[in-house]
């Protein structure tokens, strides 16, 4: 197949996959935010979530409050990247079901999970801010890549391979998100090893196939163009996923929830898709 016909397939295949009324739902979130935004400080102030004072509604309605527009863009930038890339990977993958469901339980469940976890470390504090949320799209960005990289790059690549991909941004997040020391050199060293695992797993089987891996690969360019700047997303966002937060009491909590979000938003939808909750399960 030319580069120019491959690239005709792609755009043909991206404009098939992408619906308008999706783009609209996923949209939702970042107008939120906006408009939460735009509220009077005393308002947004009302809203945040209070860690000795929590209530049901600043436990949701926290995770749209910002109180300056970096914070804000930071927030509105990340969603756009992460929660954009992987509804394209999802649809050109055949999991726009999965990606469905996932993003409905962050944007509406998680939310409630993620605030009522912050709990666990007790301190007279204020949660605010959709990178909790973000951190969940970004796991489940993990997910859909290998599916799309087992649809449309290479079908031996499996769904069930996509733990591989996990452990290995799990080591990246540790040592970027987390003080440096010995646990967290620790939960990184385990967790490349883990992901070493999957890569010789997958290495093995691709190697024993018939084909070559360049006959696997052949004509399929623009393809693994988009899965590779994928990868860059899912790999590259936690260096800038975790701006350090300027009292040094948040510092540790802030980040755990961050982590957190990322691990369900794998776990959830990978469990459930392993369960065999959805009917695409014919590539795990």
């Amino acid at each position: 197949m030319s580069g120019s016909a491959d690239g005709d397939s792609f755009r043909a295949a991206l404009r098939e996959a992408v619906l308008l009324r999706d783009c609209l739902a996923l949209a939702v979130v970042p107008a939120v935010a906006l408009a939460v935004f735009a509220l009077p400080a005393g308002v947004r102030e009302s809203l945040a979530f209070a860690y000795r004072d929590p209530t049901v509604a600043t436990a949701y309605a926290a995770h749209f409050v910002h109180f300056d527009a970096a914070h804000l863009a930071a927030n509105v930038l990340g969603y756009a990247l992460l929660a954009g890339f992987g509804y394209v990977l999802a649809a050109l993958a055949g999991h726009r079901r999965l990606f469905g469901v996932a993003a409905a339980t962050y944007v509406l469940a998680f939310p409630f999970a993620l605030s009522g976890l912050n709990l666990a470390v007790p301190r007279n504090a204020v949660g605010y801010g959709l990178s909790g949320v973000n951190m969940a799209f970004a796991g489940l960005l993990g997910l859909v890549l290998v599916a799309y990289a087992g649809r449309r790059v290479n079908e031996r690549i499996r769904t069930r391979h996509a733990p591989g991909a996990f452990f290995a941004a799990v080591a990246v997040v540790s040592l970027v998100a987390l003080p440096v020391d010995r646990t967290t050199v620790a939960l990184a060293g385990v967790s490349a090893s883990i992901a070493a695992v999957y890569a010789v797993s997958v290495w093995r089987t691709w190697q024993s196939s018939v084909a070559s891996r360049w006959e696997a690969t052949e004509g399929r360019a623009g393809w693994l163009d988009v899965g590779v700047l994928g990868a860059v997303a899912f790999f590259g966002y936690p260096f800038v996923g975790f701006p350090a937060p300027t009292p040094a009491a948040e510092t540790v909590v802030n980040r755990y929830v961050h982590l957190l979000g990322f691990c369900l938003g794998f776990l959830v939808p990978y469990v459930a898709l392993a369960a065999g909750a959805f009917d695409d399960t014919e590539d795990f």
